[in-house]
């Protein structure tokens, strides 16, 4: 039988960079696929936006390329997400410091890549709620909807023809479904 060797958040994130594209479940590496093509042009996309939206607002910082997120040291659980936002208020303006956040985000967005699974996707969507995260958007660009998972509240799902707003995390954000996915509107 197989040794596995378990490691610690802190262990992990000292080795993340030599390991390449990665998580930490349960202790474990867990290996994670390069972004194909449409998943990398939504989550630019979507993190343009937000970067946009939040720059000139200066309301906080916008943060993407599997940034990486201590979730749970009880649990040894280390998340990479496609796109965040974490207001000054929660992480104060400034030179960042080195390292993985350990400060939950307002809100994540995760993109589908080819690879995902929903039971999958929805254990990460979890672990960001059982940190603090409020808000998780999922956006699949098979279908160019986005769920709306609110930390302890009802999901929703926005279509194509749709708009997403910020709600109280991001007052004034409004944006058509469709542009998120680089679409133009008729």
């Amino acid at each position: 039988m197989p040794v596995r060797t378990l490691l610690t958040c802190e262990d992990f994130e000292k080795l993340a960079p030599q390991l390449g594209v990665c998580e930490l479940v349960d202790g474990e590496v867990t290996e994670l696929s390069p972004a194909g093509m449409p998943q990398g042009h939504v989550t630019m996309c979507i993190a343009s936006l937000l970067f946009d939206f939040v720059g000139r607002r200066h309301l906080g910082w916008v943060m993407g390329n599997e940034t990486g997120i201590h979730v749970s040291r009880k649990k040894q659980r280390s998340r990479g997400a496609d796109v965040l936002f974490i207001s000054y208020k929660r992480l104060p303006e400034g030179k960042l410091k080195k390292g993985f956040l350990t400060v939950p985000p307002e809100l994540i967005v995760e993109v589908l890549g080819e690879e995902d699974t929903w039971p999958r996707v929805q254990e990460k969507v979890r672990d960001y709620h059982e940190f603090g995260v409020d808000m998780v958007w999922v956006a699949d660009p098979d279908n160019a909807t986005v769920k709306i998972l609110p930390r302890g509240g009802t999901p929703q799902t926005v279509g194509p023809e749709g708009e997403i707003d910020g709600g109280e995390i991001l007052p004034g954000f409004r944006v058509p479904v469709a542009k998120l996915f680089g679409r133009q509107l008729a």
